[in-house]
């Protein structure tokens, strides 16, 4: 079991008020996602220390934060636009980070080669293009020896090829540091691609959460030799692997699955699972659905520009199948 952020936590402003508490494993990228203006960015702040009017409790990993200056948590915080200095060049940004943190020459080296950054390090901000100015911001914080990742909408204004450009280099980045991650972002392309675990917020609320990064979850009822026949609602599929009947197995979605309004029939799918919207945010094409008694939170794939009304029936495909069984669940748990 990871250690663990837990928080509990006000913000009242004019005409808007967040009431938020959780516990977020400290391990890989929790996303935090929700419509504009539901606190996504406020929550952020308050968690960094950077909220005047936050009142609460906030606990990192069993040390109390609740009235530790920003400066001492150890935040490494990505802003939407970056903030680069712009009288420092790109090596001298890093630098800062360091400087601040008292972090070693070694780190900001692993961390020019992590993220590409050896061919800018003499350039000035003005000259970076939006990807490259979003690899260096999150280089700095990371030369910081941040002990956890604020990450505000890191990508906003890049257009979808920047985009998934530069989310690899977050993903390998937050693995090959070991610095766990908050990651705000409305899109839902990113949440499949990038999280582990998924909050959601709404007009102040924690609302609901997604656990470890899309996948259903199916358990063992037959076993062979390098097979194990999984049982996932009301359906069963046989997949590669090892083990022993009445254990539970994840079956990652992956980055090809199908969705549709349309019962596929008998498709060459490896796995077909029909279910219902239970919502769906069209700002985001982000839709929550209930898969055979199991909820996901999935990308819906936007041909038309529309995304499906709450209690559209849905059909889940899946064009290949691995699996692995689950050691342990952890999750953040809303309260």
């Amino acid at each position: 079991m990871s250690e663990l952020l837990t928080f509990d936590l006000a913000v009242r402003k004019p005409g808007f008020k967040l009431e938020a508490a959780a516990e977020v494993p400290l391990s890989g990228i929790t996303a935090l996602s929700g419509p504009s203006g539901s606190g996504k960015t406020t929550l952020l702040r308050a968690l960094a220390g950077l909220e005047p009017s936050a009142t609460g409790r906030i606990n990192f990993a069993g040390e109390n934060w609740s009235r530790m200056r920003p400066a001492r948590r150890g935040v490494g915080y990505v802003f939407q636009d970056a903030k680069l200095f712009p009288h420092l060049n790109v090596a001298q940004n890093l630098a800062y980070g360091a400087i601040r943190r008292q972090a070693s020459e070694e780190l900001v080296e692993a961390v020019v080669r992590a993220l590409d950054l050896r061919p800018l390090l003499a350039r000035s901000p003005e000259t970076l293009s939006g990807g490259e100015t979003r690899r260096v911001a999150l280089g700095r914080a990371l030369a910081s020896a941040p002990r956890i990742l604020l990450m505000d909408e890191p990508l906003t204004g890049l257009d979808r090829a920047r985009k998934l450009d530069l989310m690899p280099y977050i993903a390998h980045a937050v693995a090959d540091f070991g610095v766990p991650a908050i990651y705000v972002t409305h899109s839902a392309a990113e949440i499949s691609f990038l999280a582990d675990r998924t909050l959601f917020i709404e007009d102040g609320q924690l609302t609901n959460w997604s656990g470890a990064a899309p996948r259903v979850v199916g358990r063992v009822v037959n076993a062979a030799p390098g097979q194990v026949n999984l049982e996932v609602g009301r359906f069963t599929v046989w997949v590669n692997g090892q083990g022993n009947v009445g254990e539970l197995w994840a079956v990652p979605l992956g980055q090809d699955y199908l969705l549709s309004t349309q019962d596929p029939g008998h498709s060459t799918a490896a796995l077909t699972l029909p279910g219902v919207v239970a919502d769906a945010d069209p700002g985001s094409g982000l839709c929550q659905m209930d898969i055979e008694g199991q909820r996901l939170a999935l990308a819906w794939p936007r041909v038309d520009g529309r995304v499906p009304e709450r209690g559209t029936p849905v059909w889940l495909s899946l064009p290949r199948l691995s699996a692995r069984p689950i050691q342990a669940e952890d999750g953040p748990e809303s309260r």
